[in-house]
């Protein structure tokens, strides 16, 4: 799993922290289970472009553990260790690493749907509306203001158009497009489990077609680690990692539009 993290950090923009590792042990096993997830609430999308790019990471991370520069026998800062798992170094082996990197193929295969532990947001008047004027008025207050609402991108049968709530161009010609969604904000819409699992097919879709996809649910819009975050993300890439840096020190954009 650090093979994985690591190329991912090196092949989407991401740091490292940004996707955690948690190891699940069982009584009377020496082995256990390591989870790759992402702590961000609603998700940053991290683990949707891992997916997508499923073969490069593999790829690179077979590379980076099977190349070390250090030469090392087991794993050194080179390869595998860094600050933050320290405490599980002696565990770390680039070796049986390569071994399961190779095992684990470059074909995944989707087995079930992980159930949401918080409740359905409920429905109440005009809520869309009102968190739409919000997030607009913070991407106006960043400098974020090249946005179109609503823009629609046809991608054919059988998911026909979607209107990302919030679409920019890539002024770096990277990507195709940035496409936020603002989720969460009615039962109707988001409480539909056919409606929800269309959604993520289409998010998927972009994502494959190289858009950019940001997400930010209702919880996180009223939570301003959250955003800035998510605003850092879009700093990225629209203006650089300076200008991220900067709107993510100075949170003067942050707050609801008054009544």
């Amino acid at each position: 799993m650090e093979a994985i993290r690591k190329a991912a950090s090196h092949l989407l923009d991401m740091e490292m922290e940004d996707l955690q590792l948690l190891c699940i042990g069982s009584p009377g096993q020496a082995q256990v289970n390591v989870l790759l997830y992402d702590p961000m609430p609603g998700g940053s999308g991290l683990l949707e472009q891992i997916i997508t790019r499923w073969e490069e990471i593999i790829s690179a991370g077979s590379a980076f553990v099977e190349n070390c520069a250090g030469e090392c026998k087991r794993s050194c800062i080179d390869c595998l260790q860094h600050f933050r798992n320290a405490f599980y170094h002696r565990y770390l082996n680039r070796h049986h690493a390569h071994e399961c990197l190779q095992e684990y193929g470059t074909v995944l295969a989707f087995t079930h749907d992980i159930p949401p532990a918080m409740p359905a947001v409920t429905d109440t008047q005009g809520p869309v509306n009102l968190n739409e004027q919000n997030l607009k008025a913070m991407l106006e207050r960043a400098g974020f203001t090249a946005f179109r609402m609503q823009y629609p991108i046809e991608l054919g049968r059988p998911l026909g158009t979607t209107y990302p709530d919030f679409y920019f161009d890539d002024p770096h010609d990277i990507k195709e497009g940035i496409c936020i969604y603002l989720d969460g904000m009615s039962r109707h819409i988001h409480g539909n489990p056919a409606t929800a699992h269309k959604d993520r097919q289409i998010r998927e879709e972009l994502r494959s077609r190289n858009y950019e996809v940001i997400e930010i649910t209702l919880a996180q819009l009223t939570d301003i680690k959250s955003m800035k975050r998510h605003f850092f993300r879009l700093g990225r890439l629209l203006c650089g990692k300076e200008k991220a840096d900067e709107i993510a020190a100075d949170t003067g954009w942050y707050g609801a539009v008054e009544d």
